[in-house]
């Protein structure tokens, strides 16, 4: 028996003032989208902006050079981090790796 793929939808309500709302119905016809799509579209490219900027690590080559040095070249582990390591394996029952 052939199952159908349902596509589940939810709706968004934004209330707004006549002003913003006529704003918003111009650039859609503009545009040439429904003002759903106007807005779906609109949200979408600011929401992969903010993503890509929160999950995105910008450095200047300064930065990167410290980066890639401080990786290259790791300080050796204080007491005080090996004891921190230590108390780690202990209480996730870690086993040596």
């Amino acid at each position: 028996m052939a199952t159908s793929a349902k596509r589940k939808e939810t709706r968004l309500v934004a209330r707004t003032s006549s002003e913003i709302q006529e704003i918003i119905q111009r650039a859609a016809d503009y545009s040439g989208a429904t003002v759903s799509q106007f807005l779906i579209d609109s949200a979408m490219e600011k929401a992969r902006n903010v993503i890509e900027r929160t999950e995105t690590l910008n450095l200047s080559m300064a930065g990167a050079d410290a980066l890639f040095n401080a990786l290259e070249n790791p300080p050796k582990a204080s007491a005080k981090l090996l004891k921190a390591a230590k108390r780690y394996k202990e209480t996730v029952n870690v086993l040596n790796h």
